[in-house]
């Protein structure tokens, strides 16, 4: 569990980021349902790892789903399962991931996308502790803690009926908010430091050096993509550099022009543009697909891979998949 802790450590000592410890250790230790709140790439899954493994249930399962990684018709038997039989090309029966994770916790990303359908189980589960299993008449009990996250407006989902007022006061009892990178820049070179150390030391890779006007200008920056667009990009520049990272060595991992003589408000808008958004995903994907590449030769397991990258296990099968990597 310390292991686990330490590999999935809260990096920062913004006042911010002080104050949201403070507050996991404290939420931990209760049984309650917790939402997580925060843009993309923020680390809610991380916040949800901590909440499980300072709990009293550490030693039982912590299962994840992303609820937007999946297609509406498939969600519900992946969280609540369905008996052979209940159903065309139900061979066999399925244990879904609120069964699997009996004494343990669920962790839901991306809640907001959850369907309707999928939203009235769930509130069973919290209301009344027991999923209702496709193909099955009785109700099945379940014991487990929920943590669900969001990076969007779920007041605002209420109100245009996208998604159940109840439910969000089911979910709602304990939230934490996660601050986006750029509202604690301080902690920016403590994540750039820890970054370049872990992968370094984890691929066997010599750590370069980092000029201060580099470091500069990753703090100037203003991450749209938050602290996983500030991981990918470190992993970038390790991946491309050697010897000292400066300026435009950031510039290109950030797919800016080192030639282009724009404004500072300029480059940091650059990601807001449509068309350079798709050119950089294209950009993004190809990288990300010989990145996975390097890490698994490297490694002697697709779980010891998926935990190298900061990935649970299902998602780093998915983005394996969506990759084109067998």
């Amino acid at each position: 569990i310390n292991q686990i802790l330490n590999e999935k450590v809260l990096i920062g000592e913004s006042e911010a980021i002080r104050e949201l410890r403070k507050k996991i250790e404290r939420v931990a230790q209760q049984d309650s349902t917790v939402l997580i709140l925060g843009e993309s790439g923020t680390g809610k899954e991380l916040v949800a790892t901590h909440l499980h493994y300072l709990s009293k249930r550490r030693f039982e399962k912590f299962m994840t789903i992303n609820c937007g990684s999946l297609p509406h018709e498939l969600i519900e038997s992946e969280l609540f399962g369905f008996e052979k039989g209940s159903f065309t090309g139900a061979t066999n029966k399925k244990i879904g991931l609120f069964e699997a994770a009996n004494h343990g916790t669920v962790f839901l990303d991306e809640i907001g996308e959850l369907p309707m359908s999928a939203q009235v189980k769930l509130l069973r589960v919290l209301q009344d502790g027991e999923i209702d299993k496709i193909g099955r008449t009785e109700k099945v009990k379940v014991d487990v803690r929920v943590v669900a996250a969001t990076n969007k407006d779920l007041v605002k989902a209420v109100q245009q009926k996208k998604f159940r007022e109840d439910l969000f006061y089911r979910l709602n009892v304990i939230n934490l908010y996660i601050p986006p990178l750029r509202e604690r820049r301080e902690d920016i070179p403590l994540l750039v430091e820890h970054f370049l150390n872990y992968f370094a030391d984890n691929l066997g890779l010599a750590r370069p050096q980092i000029t201060t006007s580099a470091m500069d200008y990753l703090k100037s920056f203003d991450w749209p993509g938050n602290v996983r667009q500030l991981q990918n990009v470190i992993q970038r520049l390790l991946y491309n550099v050697d010897g000292q990272i400066d300026v435009e060595d950031v510039k290109n991992s950030l797919g800016l022009a080192p030639q282009s003589k724009i404004s500072s408000e300029q480059e940091n808008s650059f990601v807001w543009d449509a068309a350079n958004i798709a050119a950089w995903r294209d950009v993004e994907k190809a990288f990300k697909k010989k990145y996975f590449e390097f890490v698994r030769k490297r490694t002697s397991s697709d779980a010891e891979a998926a935990r190298l990258l900061g990935l649970a296990p299902p998602n780093f099968h998915r983005m394996c998949k969506e990759l084109g990597l067998k």
